[in-house]
């Protein structure tokens, strides 16, 4: 059962702190669409992110104001925030659900996972993203060794825990035996093995999922 946290309906969008502090990612986003923009930070005009189907993934652009369903199963992979100007706020999920409120004034988008939602950030060597650079590889990889749709639909399918888990041993497995390049990779090196350690009974073959 999906928990959504309380939003703060005074900002155009929030990513959630995670329960501990030394977490990487945010648990919920949320994303304020209003029938007017208040000029005065952000403004949101739509935001898009990847449904699941059963033979896969659509694109979603929630705009307002919204009169189709309001509950969403979100599969993996990138989200964007775009305001009128076509500035965008990125980020990427593991998967999770979507709930939509649509009122005469906004639309409300709170995306809620199990697995971080990362947050594309300004500095390219960051944690969260040489993760995301690292898992859309992954995916590429698993992408080429079998059908298109095939893959499509395993990953609209999976668990976005098991994927997260997944991912990061596939990851740690992947880069145990090369020495770090610089302190940016180092330091992703070290969350990796953390992690290992943590999950390790959690994580299941990345390709047994997809």
């Amino acid at each position: 059962m999906t928990v959504f946290q309380p939003i703060n309906e005074q900002l155009g969008y929030c990513f959630h702190p995670p329960a501990d502090p030394h977490d990487l990612g945010h648990p919920q986003l949320d994303v304020v669409i209003r029938s007017t923009p208040t000029g005065e930070h952000f403004d949101p005009e739509s935001f898009t992110c990847l449904i699941a189907t059963t033979s896969g993934s659509n694109k979603l652009s929630v705009v307002h104001p919204w009169t189709q369903d309001t509950t969403y199963r979100i599969c993996a992979g990138e989200i964007a925030i775009e305001d009128a100007r076509s500035a965008q706020v990125r980020a990427f999920t593991f998967g999770g659900t979507l709930q939509i409120d649509s009122a005469a004034r906004h639309t409300v988008c709170r995306l809620a996972s199990p697995a971080p939602l990362l947050e594309h950030a300004r500095q390219a060597l960051s944690l969260e993203e040489l993760l995301i650079e690292e898992v859309l590889i992954l995916f590429a990889q698993r992408r080429v060794v079998q059908n298109d749709d095939v893959f499509e639909s395993r990953l609209a399918a999976a668990d976005p825990l098991q994927l997260y888990h997944a991912c990061l041993g596939a990851l740690q497995a992947k880069l145990e035996h090369f020495p770090p390049s610089d302190d940016a990779h180092r330091r992703f090196k070290q969350f990796l093995q953390s992690a290992r350690s943590t999950f390790a009974a959690e994580m299941i073959d990345l390709a047994d999922l997809l």
